[in-house]
């Protein structure tokens, strides 16, 4: 309660409980803006992306019909979002154990790039990174993944895991085992929190997937106090032929049913599937550098990947959540990438001191420290 803030006005919230059982209440601000609480889960949302309260307004209508509030305070206002919104609703809850449970082979998998990526190298390594942390964020918690490790590896510290899609209610169930973990529904863009209010953020693959990336990430460092740290990733720009083949197929995607959006990310994961087990590596004598291509060998598969099309496939994996990894770069209408001047200039603009910058065909992963 000491940090959320409403985020139409940004004036302080405050809580008002209805059912302690149902773990129900309201946060409203003096404007009289208001916000569900709804089986503990705190739905922190402006803009036309809330939900439909209608069955939580009939439960509370006596409670609430003296009280005035406005339930609906920023109509429309991030309307554009409304497609990734739903999009990684369906992507989350088509299999709301993936990279949280043991059984999901992602876990493992995203563990070992995680540690790789961001320098932390081993648990050992990120633990020291969190060590002295307070209050912890994870901007854009998906499952609770994130949350759950972060919490885990900072016991005395606070996580909170903010998520704007209606995943959020799996991820709360997720991460409800730990004390020191909770999940705020809200959006990156009209951030539910006052300024300099955490030590650290994480944000993993996140703040691409908003309108616009910069100000996503200007709106993280507001709430980031001056000695803290953010670490975050970003799709990296590829070459010409890749960026077309992505945005083309992104834009036929948008007018599909549901059903034909998985039915093309099947497709796309076939595809890698079957390169993949070709074997084949091709030798490239001279790079062409206008269009991404490197000089080497190369598997053909990646080749492909890396230049063409992203048809992922890692073999480790099944072949279900492969198909999900597809489903979240083709499907989401926002999927911004950017370079590496982008990136150091927005980190400048926000004084923020990189202290890691890792560099790889897929993106970078950066951490840094407010000056």
């Amino acid at each position: 309660m000491d940090v959320l803030v409403c985020p139409a006005c940004h004036s302080k919230l405050r809580l008002h409980i209805l059912s302690e059982q149902r773990k129900d209440g309201v946060l409203r601000c003096p404007r009289k803006h208001a916000y569900p609480i709804i089986n503990g889960l705190p739905k922190i949302l402006v803009g036309g992306l809330e939900s439909d309260y209608a069955q939580f307004l009939s439960r509370y209508r006596e409670e609430l019909a003296s009280e005035n509030m406005v339930f609906y305070s920023e109509a429309n206002g991030r309307a554009e979002s409304r497609q990734d919104q739903d999009t990684f609703r369906e992507k989350w809850t088509s299999k709301d154990t993936m990279g949280v449970s043991s059984s999901s082979p992602y876990k493992a998998f995203m563990r070992k790039w995680m540690l790789e990526k961001y320098g932390w190298k081993n648990e050992a390594g990120f633990a020291e990174g969190l060590r002295g942390r307070q209050l912890i964020l994870d901007a854009g918690a998906g499952l609770g993944r994130e949350v759950i490790n972060l919490a885990t590896a900072a016991p005395e510290a606070t996580v909170v895991g903010l998520e704007f899609s209606d995943c959020a209610a799996n991820a709360l169930r997720n991460v409800s085992p730990l004390q020191n973990a909770c999940i705020v529904q809200g959006d990156i863009m009209r951030m539910p929190f006052a300024e300099d209010s955490f030590d650290y953020i994480l944000s993993e693959g996140v703040l691409h997937h908003t309108p616009k990336t910069q100000e996503a990430f200007k709106k993280c460092c507001v709430v980031l106090k001056k000695g803290g740290e953010i670490a975050f990733y970003i799709y990296r720009k590829k070459g010409p032929i890749r960026e077309f083949a992505d945005d083309f197929l992104r834009k036929v995607i948008q007018d599909m049913s549901v059903e034909e959006k998985w039915r093309m990310a099947e497709r796309i994961t076939s595809l890698g599937k079957s390169l993949s087990e070709a074997h084949v590596a091709v030798e490239i004598s001279e790079g062409i550098p206008e269009l991404g291509i490197k000089k080497g060998e190369i598997d053909v598969q990646r080749f492909i990947y890396y230049s063409f099309l992203k048809c992922f496939w890692n073999q480790e994996l099944p072949f279900e959540e492969n198909v999900i990894i597809n489903f979240d770069w083709y499907v989401p209408r926002h999927a911004q990438r950017h370079t590496e001047e982008e990136i150091r200039g927005w980190c400048k603009e926000n004084a923020i001191k990189i202290v890691w910058f890792h560099e790889e065909e897929s993106g970078y992963s950066v951490r840094g420290i407010k000056t």
